[in-house]
């Protein structure tokens, strides 16, 4: 049943002709029933005039046979009119109110169907009577009545026949009635809405067609007809729509270049045809030199008139099959497909390489540049886009980093990475899972020979790889970790500050600090946090910056400095010397101590006059030098004569564990 509702549902003319053949049911059964009701009341009346008209023919018999008290007369009178089929009993009565005659025929047997028409539609019994009179000396005088009741049953049989066929009529002029409108709803209405939808269904979104919907000629100017006309104009608006869609999902605003999605389907297309052709495809990845320089001194508007003229000149200098596309700030890929032998790369990589280095005039402004261009092969380097996108990139930085313009990849460059990976990894646990120790090298008095105090230098007992400290300390700064990693030096020093304090009465220990480090909001808090947290003397707390760190971010560097310093932490600068800290901005920087670089400690002539001019430069500021590298003897000796301060290296210890470094220093200061 629910499938069948579900089916007029969706039908509907179907739908319209069963309303319109219930309606008319409906109506036509009012209207025969008032018809009916008609009839029935005119077959009443018809009934109850014959009964008159028996009457009437009767009566001078019936007079006759009561005036003269006849009982043959009455038999015979009464009998003729029950022989009538529709009289059912007469009775004759005289003056004295006898009966003189009667007679009944017994009731016939009728349907069901009869009895309930009669009980219920034909109603009260039929009969008729009449009054008998003589007239004598002018004066009527009455003396009988002469009564008959007529049989329903053939007015009930008539009634039925007429419903009968008043019904039947009523359901076949309703049913024809709703045949003729399904047909017309069809005609008008439902075919041609079945028509729309088809061509509506047949819209596809992504390449939809302008001719999907035709006009109804029938309905040209009706609400039909406009429907179509504003679906039609409706699909146009899709089409533009899809079109500006499609080309803003796979080109790039800027140069109108295809964008990443798209180059890299067009190397995914490049791949399968070169399987097919048992040929070679070039992957480049462009990077442009110096890109943010420009960007940062002429302005972000030079920039993207520098991106466009470099995606034109790329464009220039590509064969019509090969494709370019940006992926994204000033990095380009190229395809290149095609080529059997990668000399015919080479000498197409050539051609880019020239076309990028020619000078740019943009907005009167010269700009020279250039890119770094990593090339990766297919199949030599990879068979899917992700892979030779990714060893394209490794050669880029390979380019890059290595001073050409352009670099093929090489497998060790993807292990280095692999490597890189493995350690980035690791170190995202390593402080988790306890696995750095601090080592402590001590730092000797020139002069005296006593100890002034230790550096803290960070050790990983369990590096996946053989990497070196300052390997695993650069991965840790370009991926943010060295922040995590500082914090754990500095707490562990500040614990070993106060163990020592307490047992030895205060050892200074120095702490490496990291450009990242630096460019925290709030570096200093956390410092102070942490001496307060472990109750440290901050003057035995030093912290070393690189002289390269510092002046990267002067200002700023300055800022934290003059505050961790106003709470007693002594700065040094370490790896003095290697920078370009000029006398003026070393002479305002908030510090103590100058750690002169490893490489001025050699003892030859060019070191001996650098560090002099160091040393003196200290002694004019009024701050102490502390040279590190002291591995000879004869550079501990020259390092005294030439005035340094404090001496640190390897003559005097290697770093070493905190149990070892009491054992062999400290072990006299014993409290």
């Amino acid at each position: 049943m629910t499938k069948f509702f579900n089916y007029l549902t969706k039908s509907l003319a179907l739908t319209q002709a069963i309303i319109a053949l219930i309606l008319s049911i409906v109506i036509g059964f009012l209207i025969s029933a008032v018809s009916l009701n008609t009839h029935l009341s005119d077959q009443r009346e018809s009934a109850l005039g014959l009964a008159e008209e028996i009457l009437t023919a009767a009566e001078g018999g019936a007079t006759n046979a009561v005036w003269t008290l006849d009982p043959a007369l009455a038999e015979q009178v009464i009998g003729s009119m029950t022989a009538l089929g529709m009289v059912q009993e007469a009775v004759l009565i005289g003056e004295t109110g006898n009966t003189l005659a009667e007679d009944r025929k017994p009731l016939q047997k009728n349907s069901d169907v009869i009895d309930w028409l009669i009980s219920n539609f034909i109603g009260d019994e039929i009969k008729g009577e009449r009054n008998l009179f003589i007239e004598r000396n002018n004066t009527k005088r009455k003396i009988g009545v002469l009564s008959i009741k007529l049989d329903l049953s053939p007015v009930a049989q008539e009634f039925m026949n007429v419903a009968t066929s008043v019904i039947v009529t009523g359901l076949l002029q309703a049913l024809t009635i709703a045949f003729i409108l399904l047909w017309l709803s069809s005609w008008l209405l439902t075919t041609p809405l079945i028509q729309v939808t088809e061509s509506i269904s047949k819209i596809d979104p992504e390449n939809p067609d302008p001719l999907a919907l035709s006009n109804l000629k029938i309905h040209y100017k009706n609400e039909l007809g406009q429907l179509v006309s504003h679906i039609n104009q409706m699909l146009q608006g899709l089409i533009r729509a899809q079109v500006q869609l499609r080309h803003l999902a796979t080109t790039d605003a800027l140069t109108d270049q295809p964008n990443r999605t798209l180059i890299v389907d067009r190397l995914s297309q490049a791949i399968k045809k070169a399987e097919r052709t048992k040929t070679k495809v070039a992957v480049l990845f462009v990077d442009m030199d110096r890109f943010k320089n420009i960007n940062d001194s002429l302005g972000h508007d030079v920039g993207d008139i520098l991106l466009v003229e470099v995606a034109n000149r790329l464009v220039s200098a590509l064969r019509s099959n090969d494709s370019i596309g940006r992926l994204g700030g000033d990095e380009f890929l190229i395809v290149i497909e095609g080529h059997t032998e990668l000399n015919e790369v080479v000498k197409a990589v050539q051609r880019l390489d020239e076309a990028l280095s020619r000078p740019y005039l943009l907005q009167n402004h010269e700009i020279r540049t250039s890119g770094s261009i990593g090339i990766s092969i297919y199949p030599d380097n990879g068979v899917d886009t992700n892979k030779l996108m990714r060893c394209a990139d490794l050669a880029m930085y390979e380019a890059k980093g290595s001073g050409s313009n352009w670099h093929f990849y090489a497998k060790d460059m993807s292990d280095k990475v692999e490597a890189r990976l493995r350690i980035e990894a690791a170190l995202n646990y390593a402080v988790e899972r306890e696995e750095f120790h601090l080592n402590y090298q001590p730092k000797l008095n020139s002069q005296t020979g006593k100890l002034v105090g230790c550096e803290a230098l960070i050790r990983w007992n369990n590096n996946p790889e053989p990497i070196s400290v300052e390997g695993f300390i650069k991965i840790a700064e370009e991926s943010g970790l060295i922040i995590a990693i500082g914090d754990w030096v500095l707490e562990t020093a500040c614990k070993q500050i106060k163990k020592w304090e307490k047992e030895y009465g205060g050892i200074s220990i120095a702490v490496n600090v990291s450009a990242k480090q630096m460019q925290q909001d709030d570096y200093v808090e956390r410092v102070l946090a942490m001496i307060k947290k472990y109750d440290v003397n901050p003057n035995l707390l030093e912290l070393e910056i690189t002289e390269t760190v510092l002046m990267k971010a002067l200002d700023e560097s300055f800022i934290a400095l003059k505050q961790l310093r106003q709470h007693g932490i002594r700065i040094s600068i370490d790896d003095f010397g290697t920078g370009y800290c000029s006398l003026s901005y070393l002479s305002r920087l908030p510090i103590d101590t100058l750690k002169i670089d490893r490489s001025f400690v050699s003892g030859e002539q060019a070191s001996i006059a650098v560090l002099e001019m160091i040393v003196a430069m200290a002694k004019a500021l009024n701050l102490k030098t502390v040279a590190e590298g002291v591995e000879t003897e004869e550079q501990r000796d020259w390092l005294i004569q030439e005035g340094c301060d404090y001496l640190q290296g390897y003559l005097i210890s290697k770093p070493i564990l905190a149990d070892e470094f009491e054992k062999l220093f400290l072990s006299d200061l014993k409290t």
